[in-house]
């Protein structure tokens, strides 16, 4: 009897060794080790400035490692390493939404995709400065110029060179605002085979449309 007794006993807690473990609740999810239930309270992990955080070191890989930051980017850091060189990826989002309407607080917003809109009649792009850059000499076009306006100021004549491998839809345009006549440089399409501004005031624009199909048009002349 008294054998049977332990194998019972036994048998009981090999399965609450190996079942989900309930805090505040006696019924925990099945697909939880652990459930946390609570309708007025919450969950409080580990708080620590940044330099208590950067100064964490691990002796195993702790991938998933959670902690709260409370000052500098205050927010949620986790652990993205699954070696023991700790990489820590803050969770909290510096994305606001107000209604319909979402901004975001600090920093740049970039991307290496393709960036899409709505396309209508209504939709607009608002709210940015116009980026004008000044040159007074010979100037090589980049990647960086595009949606700029370039204005010379030189008095003198000078040249700008349009390279290949500028990206599709790059688009600039460029202002003669000295005395000196531009020059453009480079291999191109035009309806008039000019290569120079008309005059001071001038504007011209740069248009590439894929395959190098360069198109530089505006008030040219030789």
């Amino acid at each position: 009897m008294s054998k049977q007794f332990f194998f019972v006993i036994g048998l009981f807690f090999s399965m609450h060794l190996f079942a989900q473990t309930g805090i505040g609740t006696s019924t925990p999810n099945a697909s939880a080790k652990l459930e946390v239930a609570s309708t007025d309270k919450g969950l409080l992990i580990p708080r620590m400035t940044k330099a208590q955080r950067e100064a964490i070191t691990l002796s195993g890989a702790a991938n998933g490692l959670l902690v709260y930051q409370t000052d500098d980017l205050a927010g949620f850091y986790v652990n993205t390493s699954t070696t023991t060189t700790i990489a820590w990826t803050r969770v909290n989002s510096n994305w606001n939404r107000t209604g319909n309407d979402i901004s975001y607080t600090v920093g740049n917003i970039s991307t290496t995709g393709a960036l899409t809109g709505g396309n209508l009649s209504t939709s607009n792009l608002s709210g940015f400065a116009a980026n004008v850059a000044s040159i007074s000499a010979n100037y090589s076009i980049t990647s960086a110029d595009n949606g700029k306006v370039i204005q010379s100021t030189s008095a003198s004549a000078i040249t700008i060179t349009i390279p290949t491998g500028l990206p599709t839809g790059f688009n600039c345009t460029v202002v003669q605002m000295g005395a000196g006549q531009v020059t453009f440089s480079g291999t191109y399409l035009n309806r008039t085979g000019f290569s120079k501004t008309a005059s001071q005031y001038s504007v011209v624009s740069i248009l590439h449309l894929g395959s190098n199909s360069i198109i530089v048009t505006g008030e040219m002349s030789n």
